[in-house]
């Protein structure tokens, strides 16, 4: 199965499973007029738009480089909520976001990026707004009204984000075919219910209840975690720049949790 139909045919998964969890303990709400702005900006932005822009993204660079492209969203964030939203700006929070932006550009390593090819340049692009699709989508959680609870409208904001990436993985890879096996169906039961439903579902959740300065440095976690993990299963020595890096981020995450 192709990346991109694997993606397209999890989120089915986690959307099947979050409507089928808020039917079964009796939550189940058909959305008014005023859900929509609420599940379309989260559902487009975050889901949507973002898996469509960082797929396209990840035609052009590896792997590794666009997953940290993808999560620079503190870039976009904290800036925004200080100065549009008034959310606090201690010196331990700006100090917290300077750290998690230097190790987070160590990582990406920019000056090692041919900037001449135009594939890394449109790789580069798309990974960044794919980025600041999610910024505004938390942004958006934080502070629009919400008239029902985040696990009431994600079935629907799933939903949303789900359409657009069928429709792309069927105009682009219509064609292509799919061998299926236990461990592929077992890795999309897996994908699909956590990684994608119960995962979306407590995001949302994080960034409607606490600062989004501080739930947008916290994702740095994730990179970080993976490059710890993928560097034990490989058994591989991190580097020097990363151990920094890594460094960095951890600091900052410290700063922003003691404020």
């Amino acid at each position: 199965m192709s990346p991109l139909w694997y993606t397209a045919l999890r989120l089915v998964v986690g959307t099947v499973t979050m409507m089928g969890l808020v039917i079964a303990i009796k939550k189940f709400r058909w959305p008014k007029f005023t859900d929509y702005p609420l599940i379309i900006t989260i559902g487009l932005l975050q889901i949507g738009i973002y898996i469509l822009l960082t797929n396209i993204g990840l035609t052009y660079l590896p792997a590794g480089r666009s997953s940290l492209l993808a999560y620079t969203t503190p870039l976009w964030v904290m800036p925004a909520a200080i100065f549009f939203f008034n959310e606090e700006a201690s010196l331990f929070r700006w100090l917290g976001f300077f750290l998690g932006i230097s190790g987070l550009f160590i990582l990406l390593g920019p000056w090692e990026m041919n900037w001449a090819d135009k594939h890394v340049l449109v790789g580069t692009i798309m990974l960044l707004l794919a980025s600041l699709c999610w910024a505004i989508s938390m942004l958006c959680a934080r502070y629009m009204h919400w008239t029902k609870s985040p696990l009431e409208l994600i079935p629907w904001q799933l939903l949303i984000g789900t359409i657009p990436v069928l429709i792309f993985a069927w105009t682009k890879e219509h064609s292509m075919t799919i061998t299926w096996s236990t461990p592929l169906v077992l890795s999309l039961i897996y994908t699909g219910i956590l990684v994608t439903g119960l995962s979306y579902w407590s995001g949302v959740v994080i960034n409607k209840e606490l600062p989004t300065s501080m739930v947008s440095l916290g994702f740095l976690a994730v990179p970080v975690f993976s490059l710890m993990v993928s560097a034990l299963f490989m058994h591989e020595a991190i580097n020097l720049s990363t151990a920094a890096a890594i460094g960095f981020i951890l600091l900052g995450l410290i700063c922003i949790v003691v404020k």
